[in-house]
């Protein structure tokens, strides 16, 4: 797309957002206009109210994106390994920022991975985090599949949406602010999805093990752990066959549908997930 091309329809997106009557209109053509721009294929609006489930309000998937996963089985728990999720809410993380800025060093070889990118054929993802007054992060996504060019956005198409970053804080911020949550039920549902990734495991691990069992499921290589806990390699290695034989799983992709089955059948009378499965 030439850069005419590319101005002409961001200013046909600028002429529709003054036109929209409400936040969810111009988050649609907000999505639209910055998907076009850059050629992506896939974008998700998604807000994190502080202690509640995450709530998505608008998506585009590509074809090898299923609803259930991506849409369902995400807000049921797996969004608490998202990249971009942890990064707006353990490091505060504000603008845009692509997947590779975000995720540990051994993410590409995590089974959330697998089925929220390579599965679903989906190459890049650059994303725009904001958090509000009251704590709720308000995320932006911008996806390409794997089979658009090289399946990276360009550091030009980077640049472009950058560019955005005024526009896209200044309607996400309003966005945020005429959000009105009674709350209760979402916010207990929040809080105990994040407490049950904090103690998953302890009932069986001691706390160092649980601290390399998170860091595993999260992306982190066992370098990367090491350097982190200031501890050896192989003391990490160590840690992580302890904690495959007490969990009784055998590869990360087992660990990840032993977290996503402890979340689902968990009923927050104990702090570890994983007793509800005994």
């Amino acid at each position: 797309m030439s850069f005419t091309r590319n101005l002409t329809s961001w200013h046909q997106c600028v002429a529709n957002l003054l036109d929209s009557d409400s936040d969810e209109e111009r988050i649609y053509e907000l999505l639209r206009g910055a998907e076009q721009l850059v050629r992506g294929n896939s974008s998700m609006a998604i807000l994190y109210p502080p202690g509640g489930a995450p709530e998505i309000t608008h998506h585009r998937l590509l074809a090898n994106e299923h609803p259930g996963t991506q849409v369902g089985r995400y807000v049921e728990g797996a969004y608490l390994l998202d990249p971009f999720y942890r990064a707006a809410v353990d490091e505060n993380l504000e603008g845009l920022f692509m997947l590779r800025e975000v995720a540990p060093d051994a993410f590409t070889q995590t089974e959330y991975f697998r089925r929220y990118y390579r599965d679903a054929n989906l190459g890049d993802e650059a994303c725009y985090l904001l958090r509000g007054e009251d704590g709720t992060v308000a995320s932006l996504s911008i996806g390409r599949a794997s089979d658009i060019g090289s399946g990276r956005f360009s550091p030009n198409e980077i640049s472009l949406l950058k560019s955005l970053l005024p526009v896209v804080e200044n309607i996400l911020r309003k966005w945020v602010k005429s959000q009105n949550r009674s709350g209760d039920q979402t916010e207990s549902f929040g809080k105990r999805l994040d407490s049950a990734l904090e103690n998953f495991g302890s009932s069986l691990l001691t706390k160092r093990e649980c601290e390399v069992l998170h860091m595993t499921m999260r992306g982190h290589s066992i370098k990367s752990m090491a350097d982190r806990l200031d501890a050896s390699v192989d003391t990490i290695k160590t840690h992580r066959k302890h904690i495959y034989s007490k969990l009784d799983v055998t590869s990360q992709s087992e660990l990840f549908y032993l977290f996503i089955s402890a979340l689902r059948h968990h009923s927050g009378t104990d702090p570890d997930p994983l007793t509800s499965l005994e």
